[in-house]
């Protein structure tokens, strides 16, 4: 009786093997997508004083390999639409408050790539463009302040 357990229990073992790489493989998955996913980097616009004309935006990225979350307090320098006449002043731009801006990038009908949204960052300056052609905006900014988040 007792050979005949273990040759069921061994039987039953072999029979099962299988499903344990199965079963850590499942784990793995379901633990890796609890973990807390990476912010989308890019320009969120938090707020802004039109008494000053400033906005503050928080950019988040990676810099120099590290993580970051910088506070950019600039202020409009000009609107342009299209090819339409430049509007310059620090009440010109339009940003929506509380949107997350970040670059991208699609094809036309032959396959070329261009620009849907893109901006550019100097040490004093910054760009945004959005679309391309006559609905093509662009919007400049001067920067006022950049600094580190503390996280």
């Amino acid at each position: 009786m007792k050979a005949l357990l273990y040759a069921q229990f061994n039987q039953a073992k072999r029979n099962t093997m299988w499903l344990w790489p199965l079963i850590i493989g499942i784990v793995s998955v379901l633990n890796g997508g609890c973990a807390k996913k990476p912010i989308a980097e890019g320009y969120r616009i938090m707020s802004f004083d039109s008494a000053t004309g400033q906005w503050v935006i928080l950019r988040n990225g990676t810099f120099d390999g590290k993580y970051l979350t910088k506070r950019i307090t600039v202020i409009c320098q000009y609107y342009q639409w299209g090819n339409r006449e430049r509007v310059t002043g620090p009440n010109a731009c339009s940003l929506r408050v509380g949107s997350l801006m970040v670059p991208r990038y699609a094809k036309d009908e032959k396959g070329n790539v261009k620009t849907v949204l893109y901006m550019f960052e100097d040490p004093d300056f910054l760009s945004i463009i959005e679309g391309d052609g006559d609905d093509q905006i662009m919007q400049g900014f001067r920067i006022l302040k950049n600094e580190v988040v503390a996280e």
